[in-house]
């Protein structure tokens, strides 16, 4: 039967907060908001997000769609970054603040684990210890906000919130759970062994929900409020890596590239992936949004940024800048890009990537002379971004040729992802999807919803010829590239000889 009913879906981003309400027949846009993610930040560079203004800001967005829908707005999904989250009371009270997932707070407490702990937390959540990952937050506003010995408390992560506010109900979903570094990734249930060995109360977990999964119907008074005419269902739809390949219907032993100011890499599987490869490489296991499937995951700190930062440093104009990616496309496929005189580029500006993440390694710009002409410089950086990207892609084992899915601005790079097809040598397919999150979100409290076409934008195919000629630059780059993160300390010189 057709549901002419709507949903809002929300979005929550780490620069950026999209609320959208969608009909559920056909996944028309019937309205949308976006506005700033509201932080706070401190005069040491500490950040929070302010977990008060968002909600206020949404409820705000929320009314404002339900007032202009054609449709009675019966169901609410709610995606989000992961691992930022505050502890709430029984009586309702929120704790603490909500550290953003990329501060550094709680990093100290990484140096108080073990060798043997860091292989069994891998083992049990598939999870390199980093202080990105919950746990540390978690254990870092334990200590500071004197909350040791309460067992009144509960740890929610953002979406959790606004959750609980529009539905009274405390649950955590499971992709979000698998951000934590304390949820058993195999058996998807919370581990009281990971919690231990971490020294983090293991009450203070929300009971679970597998994404899809209704967490709650939205209160009668704020109903109310809102202006919804009927019973109005929430959903978590998780992780927004998740929800966004969740919109691509990726299928087991897909590959996305979700590109933007960094870059990731996530492989769909079938069951998680504990080898010590993987976790000597620091890959990151997930749940995913659909019953008994993985993520396995990686990023690269530095995406497109590389550009950006291009722009700040030589002061180019973006229209510069475009104009110089055109004619390297050209000039790269027309083979009269002079490799050898190419600068290195190691794209190491805020840190590296698996095999080797560290986020204190830096960039690395070698082979100036007197002049460095803007087309020069792109190559270089379009080499460098390519060269990185490749180091990354070879610790998932992909089969040769498996195609590579890209989402995001890089599709409308047509140069980095030539470089891509051509060094890995497997077909790139640029995704044409506008709102990848925000789809996937509603889809997955939708599941009875056709989902909207994925539109293959442009494929581009490798080329044997071209591949000789990067191999050459290629292994220019990687003496570069091994020297210095020796040089930094990240790798010895027995590791450096041997590889």
């Amino acid at each position: 039967m057709p549901d002419f009913s709507a949903a809002i879906v929300i979005d929550i981003g780490t620069t950026n907060c999209k609320v959208t309400c969608f009909s559920c027949q056909d996944a028309t846009q019937l309205g949308s908001r976006k506005f700033v993610t509201p932080k706070l930040i401190s005069a040491q560079g500490t950040v929070d997000f302010d977990i008060d203004l968002l909600w206020q800001e949404v409820v705000a967005a929320m009314s404002s769609l339900a007032a202009e829908s054609t449709l009675p707005v019966a169901h609410v999904s709610i995606a989000s970054f992961g691992e930022s989250g505050v502890f709430i009371d029984e009586k309702g009270e929120i704790l603490t603040p909500m550290l953003a997932w990329y501060d550094r707070r709680g990093e100290e407490y990484l140096a108080t684990l073990s060798e043997a702990e860091n292989e069994r937390l891998y083992a049990i959540t598939g999870l390199p210890p980093h202080s990105n990952y919950s746990a540390f937050k978690i254990r870092w506003l334990l200590d500071h906000c004197h909350l040791h010995g309460r067992d009144d408390i509960c740890w929610l992560h953002a979406p959790e919130v606004l959750l609980w506010r529009l539905t009274g109900q405390r649950r955590t979903d499971t992709t979000l759970a698998s951000r934590t570094l304390c949820l058993d990734v195999t058996q998807g249930s919370w581990s009281r062994e990971a919690a231990s060995i971490l020294q983090l109360p293991f009450t203070a977990f929300a009971p679970l929900l597998t994404p899809g999964e209704i967490a709650g119907w939205v209160t009668a008074e704020l109903s109310d409020s809102l202006g919804f005419s009927v019973p109005v269902s929430v959903t978590l739809a998780g992780h927004d890596h998740m929800v966004g390949a969740r919109a691509l219907q990726m299928m087991p032993g897909e590959v996305l590239n979700s590109t933007g100011t960094t870059e990731g890499i996530l492989l769909l599987n079938a069951q998680p992936t504990l080898n010590a490869q993987a976790r000597r490489d620091k890959l990151a296991n997930g749940r995913y949004s659909l019953p008994q499937l993985y993520t396995l995951f990686a990023s690269l700190p530095v995406g497109g940024f590389a550009l950006e930062w291009v722009s700040n440093t030589f002061r180019y104009s973006p229209e510069e800048i475009a104009t110089a990616l055109t004619l390297g496309y050209q000039h790269y496929l027309d083979d009269i890009w002079p490799l050898d005189e190419v600068p290195l580029f190691i794209p190491h500006l805020r840190g590296s990537g698996s095999p080797h993440k560290n986020r204190h390694t830096r960039g690395l710009l070698y082979g100036l002379g007197d002049g460095l002409p803007i087309d020069m410089l792109i190559a270089s950086i379009s080499l460098g971004l390519a060269m990185e990207f490749a180091n990354c892609f070879a610790c998932f084992s992909v089969p040769q040729g498996q195609t590579l899915k890209v989402i995001g601005p890089a599709t409308s790079n047509p140069l980095w992802l030539q470089l891509k097809a051509d060094i890995l040598q497997c077909p790139v397919e640029a995704i044409a999807f506008d709102e990848a999150v925000s789809v996937g979100a509603l889809i997955t409290a939708c599941p009875t919803l056709t989902p909207p076409e994925v539109t293959v934008a442009a494929r581009y195919m490798p080329d044997a010829r071209r591949y000789q000629r990067l191999l050459s630059y290629q292994r220019r780059w990687r003496e570069f590239y091994h020297f210095k993160l020796q040089q930094e300390g990240v790798i010895n010189k027995a590791f450096f000889n041997a590889d």
